[in-house]
């Protein structure tokens, strides 16, 4: 599990020089502090995040998102996703690495996002950050890890609790999810007639992330079912998937709808006809728009809508 080390700790093993570098302007109008150490875990490399915060005129506090990267649990970096639309909104953006199937396998790298989750809450009051309006957001791999967050909660084994932040809670205020696995169980039986990977295979996805094939221990993977998962005190959730997703079939995502609908929890579906998977339409002005529609929904907040371009 995550261990995390306060910043007097950090200080005292790392050289001065990198101790607590300068914002650097990535993006117009947007203060991006880069690597940010937010786990160290023993005898792994620091876990870390960037940091992006648009400046505001006001000092108020700034609703922020944090994402989780996609890349089937086995590969992805914190520098992926569509998410600089949330900047030109005035939105702050956290975008963690998590460690991937290579390295440890479930639920660690739900433990790492709790953590994320944790040390934004922890931190901010030094970035600005409104900790009551710290909202999930995901894409394929990360959007699950992102919504097991969300659904876990406080207290579960899935989100783990040994850092130092475990006091804190790693509640989100609302969950955006981009074309998520939700039931492994039923991957296959709800893939696309031309689907990429089928995970029955030793060598699999889904094999690789739990370390074994699933079939032959169907009790942990049902540990991880996010529709199992929902409650009735889950945050409102944004889910929206492709009718063509070649990799994540959609009733994937319906599976979830049903199951937090049930429950009596928001949530709203987008389904993106054509949609594959981390196609073009999920980086583009209608779905942009639909989403910050969203947010100024379950937020109680109003936002800019900027004058939207597509954003890679």
């Amino acid at each position: 599990m995550p261990v995390d080390i306060p910043d007097e700790m950090l200080s005292a093993v790392i050289r001065p020089e990198f101790a607590d570098l300068p914002s650097v302007e990535v993006f117009p109008g947007v203060a991006s502090y880069l690597d940010r150490p937010y786990a160290t875990l023993i005898g792994f490399r620091q876990l870390t995040m960037d940091l992006h915060i648009p400046h505001r005129p006001a000092a108020t506090p700034v609703p922020v998102i944090v994402y989780a990267h996609p890349g089937g649990f086995f590969t992805g970096i914190k520098q992926m996703g569509p998410w600089r639309f949330l900047l030109d909104a005035g939105l702050a953006v956290v975008s963690a690495q998590y460690r991937l199937s290579g390295e440890a396998v479930f639920p660690a790298a739900i433990h790492d996002v709790a953590a994320a989750v944790r040390w934004v809450r922890a931190n901010a009051d030094r970035y600005g950050f409104d900790a009551e309006r710290i909202v999930g957001f995901g894409s394929s791999a990360g959007a699950y890890l992102i919504s097991a967050v969300a659904l876990a909660g406080d207290g579960s084994d899935l989100v783990g609790g040994t850092e130092p932040y475990s006091q804190l809670s790693c509640g989100l205020a609302a969950v955006v999810e981009h074309y998520g696995p939700t039931d492994f169980l039923r991957h296959d039986e709800d893939a696309h007639p031309d689907a990429i990977e089928r995970m029955h295979g030793p060598d699999s996805t889904l094999a690789r992330f739990f370390g074994f094939l699933p079939s032959t221990r169907p009790e942990v993977v049902e540990r991880g079912n996010l529709c199992r998962l929902a409650h009735p005190g889950a945050p409102p959730f944004l889910i929206a998937h492709g009718d063509r997703d070649r990799r994540v079939g959609m009733e994937q995502s319906r599976r979830l709808h049903r199951a937090l609908t049930a429950a009596g929890v928001r949530a709203d579906l987008v389904e993106i006809p054509g949609g594959d998977h981390g196609s073009a339409q999920f980086n583009a002005p209608p779905l942009h728009q639909t989403t910050l529609a969203f947010l100024e929904s379950v937020l109680a907040l109003t936002l800019p809508h900027p004058v939207d371009t597509p954003h890679r």
